[in-house]
């Protein structure tokens, strides 16, 4: 068994839930993934001639028995809303959890809003299963000021440091990070300790066309970290950018760029765009991009990853498909690296 937990990321939508899923069986040991579900990715379906109407959370919760099987997850589902005096639509995905046989253990953020703190309550009062907390760095060196207040008990709780895309200034601290994470309240009283972020671009606007490649922030401070510290310091990130929004600069005919992960490092493939002048065919740029990647000396290809086997298939031919797909492949590869990384 791994030494440390891989605790991945993943916002609910196609290319993520494709990418997990395809992970290999012996790739999914120890990883305990927080799928963020926003309320655009929590519908239903209504009734028809032929099918009965599907509630919201019956059909998330099938989605995710689908993808990740009966295997723990946390979900955090503090960005879907709730009426007010109303009770939050997270106890009815438990409710739904549990007549499927998933393990979900509820995620929450610091001060969250009232209606899904206490359905986070309520559902951990039920399951026993404890909760997951994120919190930012300005929370995580607060904590004697609020763990007092942390309505479940710290051995209950799997503690997240999440600094998103915010990883970048948290390393500029250089020693004061160490000093802060050797230093954290209660910090052998936490059921886990999670670090998590990443400095994967969300956009290439500028960036001329070729190869890049940009370090791994959270993963390079997590092997600083996890040596000194007492207590066990789990590591988990993101597998696409964590923004709930469309960075600036994507415009229709915009340059078909893909993502991968090499050890330690983003490859990043920027392309050029698909309308205009010097503009090229979406899917020649992929099958280069494919090519590139294949031909890159520091890819480490990865027996039984279903990505690889993937790129090697458009490398030498196949239709390179859509950016959905490399979506997929993006985060199967990433998943599945990082996994044979972390010991």
């Amino acid at each position: 068994m791994p030494a440390f937990r891989y605790v991945p990321i993943l916002r609910w939508k196609e290319g993520e839930k494709n990418g997990i899923r395809a992970v290999a069986a012996a790739d999914r040991v120890d990883v305990m993934p927080i799928f963020v579900l926003e309320s655009d990715q929590f519908k239903g379906s209504k009734a028809t001639k032929k099918k009965v109407a599907v509630s919201s959370a019956d059909h998330f919760v099938a989605q995710v028995g689908t993808v990740w099987g009966t295997a723990p997850f946390y979900l955090d589902a503090s960005g879907v809303p709730a009426p007010a005096g109303t009770t939050h639509p997270i106890v009815a995905i438990a409710a739904a959890a549990r007549t499927q046989g998933l393990h979900l253990i509820p995620a929450t953020p610091l001060g969250a809003p009232a209606a899904y703190a206490a359905a986070v309550s309520a559902i951990a009062q039920q399951d026993a299963r404890g909760v997951a907390l994120r919190i930012d760095l300005q929370e995580f060196t607060s904590a004697a000021s609020w763990a007092a207040a942390w309505p479940h008990a710290l051995g209950d709780t799997d503690l997240v440091a999440d600094f998103g895309d915010d990883i970048g200034s948290v390393t500029k601290l250089g020693n004061i990070v160490h000093t802060v994470f050797q230093q954290l309240h209660a910090g052998n009283q936490w059921r886990s300790v999670t670090i998590a972020g990443t400095s994967m671009p969300a956009n290439f606007a500028g960036i001329k066309q070729g190869l890049y490649t940009i370090n791994m922030e959270t993963l390079d401070l997590w092997r600083k970290l996890h040596p000194i510290v007492p207590y066990r310091l789990d590591y988990g990130d993101y597998t696409t950018p964590p923004l709930g929004v469309i960075p600036p600069g994507i415009v229709w005919g915009y340059p078909i760029n893909a993502r991968y992960t090499v050890d330690g490092q983003y490859l990043i493939c920027k392309g050029v765009k698909t309308t205009g002048a010097g503009a090229v065919d979406a899917g020649v740029q992929l099958t280069g991009h494919a090519k590139a990647i294949q031909g890159y000396a520091q890819r480490n290809r990865l027996a039984g990853c279903w990505a690889d086997d993937e790129i090697d298939a458009i490398a030498g031919g196949a239709a390179p498909q859509g950016l959905l797909h490399w979506v997929k492949i993006g985060v199967n590869r990433h998943l599945t690296l990082l996994r044979r990384s972390i010991p």
